[in-house]
């Protein structure tokens, strides 16, 4: 597990709930089109920042999925790919 906390970006982002969550970064002028498990990453880390093992607890007990070690590599993947993109950051104490 790599260490850090992750956090949300300080970037203007527009959020529109149709049949799926939309996100528009307005920095970047990209468009995501997010799956239930970014929408709950980007949902948990408004709290604050967090690390990645708080961050996989909290999407399995939210989302009712088995902690597997695939779905692990999956969910760290998926923040590296969120921080690709500028909607969220990793952070170091």
């Amino acid at each position: 597990m790599e260490n850090g906390k992750w956090r949300l970006k300080k970037v203007k982002t527009n959020r529109y709930d149709w049949d799926q969550t939309v996100l528009f970064h307005e920095l970047s002028g990209d468009t995501h089109i997010l799956s239930p498990i970014a929408e709950a990453v980007l949902d948990f880390l408004e709290n604050g920042p967090a690390a990645a093992p708080e961050i996989i607890d909290r999407i399995c007990n939210q989302l009712d999925l088995e902690r597997t070690k695939d779905l692990e590599d999956q969910l760290m993947a998926l923040l590296r790919d969120m921080d690709e993109s500028g909607l969220i950051e990793r952070t170091f104490p």
